[in-house]
């Protein structure tokens, strides 16, 4: 359907919102289906959608309406922040400066040497952290009764800078508190669950789970996970089939009609637990959506992965720890410590395994989360510490919460407080550092870091 706009002197394209405010028009930032979403100066975006018969654009504004009712508060989401005046159908919502789509890491582009763009563009860790907080969002939704409706390459928004992981989700007149009946159900082909497809089932948590999936996975493997040699290689008809779940997923351990020539090494790209939950995903939840991992587990999965990476210190790629030698270069990579998480119980020496362990490399900066540390309700923006090793010479620490944290030695002795805001450092000369980094006082139950040398085949 063809949008009119307002004109001011034939020379400027604006449209009005509720409050009789103006708003021009200066940049269009993209379209599909549902609609137009325009730039509107520095920090406000408007989405314009389509409405084909005025009862359409009634039920279109009363869903708007509904959803600028949404409990959205501290979830990176696009918000609406007011209504579009009729006729015009849409809203506007904050635009954040240098983002674009993470469809952008997704696809190299032509002629381009794809090991070099894959590290220019943030690399394996950089991916790793922007999915998990993608994840974050999704699964922040979920927990208050929302569901998103149509995850998609485009509708993540990402930093442009490759030194940046900041993630905003936008489209947010997709949202629904409760699944919808079939016929109402958004879908961005390619990324719809199979249920929806079909008609069979209207969008929920686990359609979204299923469209986080394929995302995720496209954007760490480069290939997506139904679109195999002979999906490639045959009539359109047969991506429609693979979308709808009638073929298997590429890596399907029981059936390989549906083999990829392409994509990066899943064994190299992905940790065990990040394939397993592929294989759950695309697997017996292709067509069972109870089946499938919720986005919460692939947040968890996603950022234990990013923190067991490790930099080259020649082609500068990350990769997992364990590793002899470098999967892209192929020289010799450095020996790295693991820094495992305990729980520490108050006045005992027993400590409680979390099963999490973060990559500590010679002088790059490990950043330890607030969930991981178990501090400030692990809702603290940023990392709780910041730590540096220099081996053979000093371990750092700098407490980024905001309480106390202690260093203590491995073989017993007095505790160091690091307050907030502050750093300590301390004498490291072995092949590990002799320290215990404690997220709390020996008089309370706490989270604990222990370094220890790595081994091959750390990667979980």
């Amino acid at each position: 359907m063809a949008m009119s706009f307002e004109s001011q002197n034939g020379t400027s394209t604006v449209v009005r919102d509720e409050h009789a405010q103006t708003l021009r028009l200066t940049r269009l930032l993209g379209s599909g289906g549902q609609g137009e979403v325009w730039a509107a100066g520095e920090r406000i975006a408007v989405k314009i959608l389509h409405a084909r018969t005025s009862r359409a654009a009634a039920r279109l504004r009363q869903r708007l309406r509904m959803v600028k009712r949404l409990d959205l508060e501290g979830l990176p989401i696009s918000q609406p922040l007011a209504m579009l005046a009729e006729p015009k159908v849409g809203y506007t919502m904050e635009l954040l400066g240098d983002m674009v789509a993470l469809r952008s890491l997704t696809t190299p582009p032509p002629r381009t040497d794809v090991a070099d763009w894959y590290a220019a563009t943030g690399g394996l860790r950089r991916r790793l952290r922007l999915l998990a907080r993608a994840a974050e969002a999704l699964a922040g939704l979920h927990a208050r009764g929302i569901v998103y409706g149509d995850p998609s390459p485009a509708n993540v928004l990402i930093s442009a800078s490759p030194d940046h992981s900041q993630v905003w989700l936008i489209d947010v007149d997709n949202l629904e508190v409760e699944s919808v009946v079939p016929d109402q159900s958004l879908m961005t082909s390619g990324y719809a669950a199979p249920e929806l497809i079909s008609g069979r089932m209207g969008i929920s948590s686990l359609s979204d789970a299923y469209a986080f999936a394929l995302i995720a996975f496209e954007t760490l493997v480069l290939v997506h996970p139904f679109l195999g040699d002979i999906v490639e290689e045959s009539e359109p008809e047969w991506q429609d089939r693979a979308f709808a779940g009638d073929l298997p997923w590429i890596d399907d351990p029981d059936d390989d009609q549906n083999r990829s020539s392409y994509g990066l090494s899943r064994q190299i790209m992905l940790t065990s637990g990040l394939r397993q939950l592929a294989g759950e995903t695309f697997g017996a939840g292709r067509l069972h959506p109870t089946s499938r991992p919720t986005v919460a587990e692939w947040r968890t999965k996603l950022q234990a992965a990013a923190d067991l990476t490790v930099r080259c210190p020649h082609c500068t790629h990350t990769s997992f720890v364990g590793q002899s030698t470098c999967p892209w270069c192929g020289d010799a990579m450095p020996e790295s410590v693991l820094a495992s998480v305990y729980l520490a119980v108050p006045e005992k020496e027993d400590f409680v395994s979390m099963r999490e362990a973060l990559a500590l490399a010679p002088r790059e900066l490990l950043e330890v989360s607030a969930r991981t540390a178990g501090v400030d309700g692990g809702e603290h923006v940023g990392p709780a510490a910041s730590i540096f090793w220099e081996p053979e010479r000093k371990l750092t620490v700098r407490n980024d919460s905001r309480y106390p944290l202690w260093l203590s030695p491995s073989a017993g002795g007095a505790y160091v407080v690091v307050e907030p805001d502050s750093q300590l450092s301390v004498p490291a000369y072995a092949a590990a550092p002799e320290w215990i980094v404690h997220f709390g006082p020996r008089s309370q139950l706490r989270r604990i870091l222990q370094f220890r040398t790595v081994g091959r085949g750390v990667r979980s």
